[in-house]
């Protein structure tokens, strides 16, 4: 992303100490592409990813958010709703009721993208670094040629 970075704006990353943190809050390990991220622009992610809660500190409630919508609709019963795992790691959300994760119990460097869309959870993309390039830069270079 280094070759855009006039055109994605400012970006700022975390340090290892605060990734470190997220790894203890979330007991979780995270993937070493999702980590190299947050090193680059976890904090502020410039034009990149607008609309997407994916910096920190907001990041932070993902999971907890995607819990509430699951648990929202109250017509479904609990073995027909998706089961969110303790190593699920919601690393962005859409619009409250898209949200993105990966399972850190695979330990992948470059981990498939699962999304959870209030209904059901599905494979998004194969890695988390397809889900930067088609959701972040693709429709950034698009927006501006």
């Amino acid at each position: 992303m280094s070759n855009y970075e006039d055109k994605i704006g400012e970006i700022i990353g975390l340090n290892i100490g605060e990734i470190n943190q997220l790894e203890k809050d979330f007991n979780v390990k995270l993937p070493l592409a999702y980590k190299q991220f947050l090193l680059s622009s976890g904090r502020k992610t410039g034009f990149l990813m607008n609309g997407y809660y994916i910096e920190y500190p907001s990041l932070m409630d993902n999971k907890e958010d995607a819990i509430h919508e699951l648990n929202f609709d109250d017509r479904k019963k609990d073995d027909e709703k998706p089961e969110i795992k303790d190593n699920y790691f919601f690393f962005a959300q859409w619009q409250g009721y898209n949200f993105f994760f990966f399972d850190c119990s695979r330990e992948e460097d470059d981990p498939v993208v699962f999304l959870f869309d209030t209904e059901k959870i599905t494979k998004y993309k194969d890695s988390f670094t397809e889900f930067l390039r088609d959701e972040g830069l693709k429709p950034l270079l698009e927006s501006i040629s």
